[in-house]
């Protein structure tokens, strides 16, 4: 049995699989299994692996499906993982030399169900942000190797964000649960992290940047979400939250989770542009009945966007918010929040 699984979705990627696949084979970790299933590429993604596994003697375990997505095909490939622990990568990014090994390394210290490190975000293979993935402020200030829920009520879904890239699971962890992709479009990888956040034990930090998160690239859903009208999120928070406050002791975490679908909201609507935008907007008010009005369990800054949208018409939103206080917030310092909430005050819109 190897120690870790790779586990990697494979849509026309062309363009950088040859460099991700070759990061993955010069890692200085050996025990571990690449699982790469190819998700009716239309491109030479297929001949690639398939060189690949000519040069280097089968280094690569290979399955094709019709396209399906990245959710369905990071759900299928598990299904074939014999590790003692998996890795969910993108067929994009590119490691570090030592990124297994350092990820095992701290697993194997502490059994934990789940090993967060840091990455970093290239463009134009050129690194433009360091130390992403880990909010250190919201950690738990414990002297253990690991922590869970209990430990940050109200952060445990706002420490790390939803990406998989950079986060090692205990297999037995991730089947025990059925923790699943969700077979959707766009962000499928949010109920998987967050419910994962929420049912592990053992949680740990590895303060290292191991990663390389590509951003240019065309195909990822993250680039073409202008272009997406990303209902999703909202259908992904109403079933987590289904399941995460079933029980009346788990309101303890009502402020994380609320402040994470609040943030992933916000997030998306920055993300998308012209028509899209307005689109968008709409859904926001149609879903704002189901998000609690309690002004003191959120982000002062998203809570207030939020008031706003509903207030407003969209066109002056979008004006106000990316057009004025963007001037008012670089030039003048103005802080934004405080800028809403007076605004909101005025129209008793609370």
């Amino acid at each position: 049995m190897p120690k870790i699984s790779v586990v990697m979705p494979v849509y026309n990627s062309e363009k950088d699989l040859e460099k991700t696949i070759e990061s993955l084979y010069q890692q200085t970790f050996k025990d571990f299994e690449l699982i790469c299933v190819n998700d009716g590429s239309t491109d030479s993604s297929l001949d690639i692996l398939n060189n690949f596994n000519k040069k280097y003697n089968n280094f690569i375990r290979i399955f094709s499906t019709e396209n399906q997505g990245a959710g369905a095909a990071r759900n299928y490939g598990f299904q074939f993982a014999n590790g003692e622990t998996t890795i969910f990568l993108d067929s994009d990014d590119y490691f570090y030399p030592n990124f297994l090994d350092e990820m095992y390394k701290k697993y194997d210290e502490t059994k934990a169900d789940i090993v967060i490190c840091q990455y970093c975000i290239s463009k134009l293979h050129k690194i433009i942000k360091n130390a992403k993935g880990i909010n250190f402020n919201l950690l738990p200030n414990i002297n253990k190797p690991s922590f869970n829920k209990y430990d940050i009520p109200n952060y445990i879904f706002n420490f790390t964000n939803y990406a998989v890239r950079n986060k090692l699971y205990k297999t037995e962890f991730i089947k025990k649960n059925n923790i699943q992709f969700e077979n959707i479009p766009s962000g499928n990888d949010v109920f998987f992290n967050l419910l994962a956040l929420f049912l592990a034990d053992k949680i740990t930090i590895l303060e290292k940047n191991l990663v390389v998160y590509n951003a240019q690239n065309e195909n990822s859903i993250s680039a073409r979400s202008k272009d997406l009208l990303d209902v999703y999120k909202f259908e992904t928070f109403e079933k987590l939250k289904k399941i995460i406050l079933a029980a009346p002791e788990n309101n303890i975490f009502e402020i994380s989770l609320y402040n994470e679908y609040l943030a992933n909201i916000l997030r998306c609507l920055n993300r998308t542009k012209g028509e899209m935008r307005f689109k968008y907007l709409n859904c926001i008010k149609k879903f704002f009945k189901s998000i609690p009005k309690k002004e003191n369990i959120y982000i002062p800054l998203n809570y207030y966007k939020l008031l706003f949208i509903k207030i407003l018409p969209n066109w002056l939103y979008i004006l106000l918010y990316y057009k004025i206080i963007f001037f008012l917030t670089k030039y003048f310092k103005v802080k934004p929040s405080k800028f809403f909430y007076k605004i909101c005050k005025s129209h008793n819109c609370k």
